[in-house]
């Protein structure tokens, strides 16, 4: 019995030294590195940094049975990691949906003829659930060596081996890392065309915080604790890893063009109704600044893939959304649940870009419409042509998921940062001056402000892209008048927005936008005098009250005059406005001038000892007047009439670019 006893103590003694032996006899894996320089906007707050992929061949394989060794992956970034969160970040690491890929696995595999479900490249994904703080053993079930390294299974199950061993690990996000915690390293050995790959997806950082240019990122790969011997050297010279993952520059540029006034001039003689009021511009700062959700047409969970086939070489991120495997592998497919954070699919995001355009000072009574999709060919005198995807039978359902060459993108309902619900259009809403042609009404506030936010839905991300969007108002005849301003931003910019994706508010004070102004004749007296025994009588008459069906406007009148004092040789300080006087002398009401009636003035009244000229400013059309410059005790006079100038509130102007 006792020789039985030492018999069974030398057996564990020789297992335990073999196993010391095996772990400690590493050999390096034969590693490259692959870094996908992603294009990052610096308005974005959670910007996805390219994919970093680990593939390794040779090493020394365990003996068969043996559970792989695992490793920690550290990827430490310029910033803040804003991958999503399960919970709030702490001071501790909160799982998200950044994700290490082993062998890069497919969704679509059981579509794939010839691949192996379950383990090696193409499996089916099987999360790692493992949510614990940094630094401790994950408890995921991990791989046996089988075949010497050539295929792998679960060491859950004895005989035979199941294939459910994970390969997709979550991040845990502390600060500016995001670490994956007991990766399993099953060595490929030298058997020919085999290989072991590592990719790290889905990673977001907060741009708005980061220098113009590349980002320098890191990847440390280490030991998991609880393994014997250094198993991070099985990765050689990869387990340091320096690289540029991601180039940020500025993603929207020279965002607007507008008019002060567009023709024929948003005047107030008349009811304004649904005239053109300029537009408002987004161009981007680099090609790929604009995306949609997915792409059109393609499996939602491409990695970092431009085309239908999941797992292809990767190309750099031209949607907002990056890897979100599904249990099916096809576009809307089955959740991984698993692998959902705060409720939502891993790598997905809320919806695509969206481009904000918010009007504050709008004039009191004022309606505004935009157009419901950006439009081409707008000049100061031309609204623009409707964008012909979005103008077609089923217009909204062709726009979703559309693969045409041009851009477009469409009117949301809802705050900037709701789900995604496109506005119906509105085929000429409000009168016939733009008859088929979409547009809706936005809510203006009390204040005077209304926002509007289109959502991209189709994008070439080869070109530098402008997307522009008319605008139109109505306003009563003899509204308020005033110049509108209007702020350009991508959305939503709210500062406690956890949506994806979310920006800073780049867009400065605004510029002007929508300008209602007065009508307005401006009359130019050359010359008036109430020096040297001379004085100057000034009438202007209101005429719109006539036999033609002229508008009958009422307005005020002022008089405004130029030029020095006989005596002191500077303009007297009363020089203007002056108020109008009737020719009995009285003043007239408050109201202004009315329609059918003239205005006087006695220069030397208000400006004695004058010489100059004059300018007349009437808020209503058709103003003509008369100058009488008499001198009583000289029995000299004569008379002119005024000149009248052109309002430069409503005189056309070029289109003048702005910067945002």
């Amino acid at each position: 019995m006792a020789a039985f006893r030492r018999c069974i103590l030398a057996l564990a003694l020789f297992a335990v030294f073999a196993g010391l032996a095996s772990a400690q006899n590493i050999v390096p894996m034969s590693c490259t590195t692959t870094a996908f320089n992603n294009a990052m906007r610096a308005e974005g707050k959670n910007e996805l940094i390219g994919d970093l992929v680990i593939s390794c061949t040779g090493g020394n394989p365990l003996a068969n049975g043996q559970a792989a060794q695992r490793v920690d992956f550290t990827m430490t970034l310029p910033q803040a990691v804003t991958s999503r969160l399960a919970s709030v970040p702490t001071t501790t690491a909160v799982a998200s949906d950044a994700l290490l890929l082993i062998d890069d696995p497919n969704p679509a595999a059981s579509q794939i003829a010839g691949t192996i479900a379950g383990f090696g490249s193409n499996a089916v994904p099987i999360p790692c659930t493992e949510t614990n703080p940094l630094n401790s053993q994950a408890t995921c079930p991990t791989f046996v060596e089988t075949s010497g390294g050539v295929t792998y299974a679960s060491a859950t199950a004895v005989n035979p081996p199941v294939t459910s061993a994970a390969n997709v690990y979550q991040g845990q996000v502390i600060g500016n890392t995001v670490k994956f915690i007991g990766v399993p390293v099953v060595v490929p050995g030298n058997t020919s065309g085999v290989a072991r790959t590592f990719r790290i997806t889905n990673v977001r950082m907060n741009a708005t915080a980061a220098t113009a240019g590349p980002q320098a990122i890191s990847v440390a790969i280490t030991s998991s604790s609880g393994q014997t011997g250094n198993t991070a050297g099985l990765f050689g010279s990869a387990a340091s890893i320096a690289t540029n993952l991601g180039t940020v520059a500025t993603g929207l540029s020279a965002t607007g063009t507008k008019w002060t006034a567009a023709a024929p001039g948003l005047t107030t003689c008349g009811a304004i109704t649904a005239q053109y009021a300029g537009t408002v511009s987004f161009a981007e700062g680099f090609g790929s600044a604009f995306k949609v959700r997915e792409t059109p047409g393609a499996a939602q969970n491409s990695a970092q893939s431009d085309t239908a086939q999941p797992n292809t070489v990767p190309q750099a991120y031209q949607t907002e959304s990056g890897y979100t495997p599904t249990a099916t592998g096809l576009a809307g497919g089955g959740d991984i649940a698993a692998l959902d954070v705060a409720g939502k699919k891993a790598g997905l995001a809320d919806f695509g870009t969206r481009l904000k355009a918010a009007f504050t000072n709008i004039p009191s009574g004022a309606r505004v419409f935009v157009s419901f999709t950006n439009v081409e060919k707008a000049t100061s005198t031309n609204v623009g042509l409707p964008n012909s995807n979005m103008f077609t039978a089923d217009a909204l359902t062709a726009a979703v998921g559309s693969t045409a060459s041009t851009s477009f993108a469409a009117l949301i309902t809802g705050t900037e940062g709701a789900s995604l619900t496109l506005a119906s259009p509105s085929i000429d809403a409000v009168g016939s001056i733009l008859a088929h042609y979409g547009y809706n009404e936005l809510t203006v506030s009390s204040s005077g402000s209304a926002t509007a936010v289109w959502e991209v839905l189709n994008t070439n991300s080869t070109a530098n892209e402008t997307l522009t969007f008319s605008v139109f108002v109505t306003q009563a005849a003899q509204g308020t008048t005033g110049t509108a301003t209007v702020n350009l931003s991508f959305a939503p910019t709210a500062s406690t927005s956890t949506t994806i994706p979310s920006f800073n508010d780049t867009s400065g004070s605004g510029v002007s936008s929508i300008a209602i102004t007065s009508c307005r004749t401006i009359l130019l007296y050359p010359y008036v005098t109430s020096a040297g025994g001379f004085d100057t009588g000034i009438a202007v008459s209101n005429t719109t009250t006539d036999i033609l069906g002229t508008t009958a406007q009422t307005g005020t009148c002022q008089l405004f005059v130029y030029g020095v004092n006989a005596s002191t040789g500077v303009a007297p300080t009363n020089s203007g406005p002056f108020s109008p006087v009737a020719a009995n002398g009285a003043a007239f009401p408050a109201t202004g001038v009315p329609s059918g009636q003239a205005a006087q003035w006695l220069l030397s009244q208000s400006a004695p000892g004058f010489t100059g000229y004059a300018i007349a400013t009437c808020n209503f059309q058709y103003a003509h007047g008369f100058a009488f410059v008499y001198s009583p005790g000289l029995s000299a006079a004569m008379g002119y009439l005024p000149v009248i100038l052109q309002s430069p509130v409503t005189r056309q102007q070029s289109p003048e670019p702005v910067s945002f």
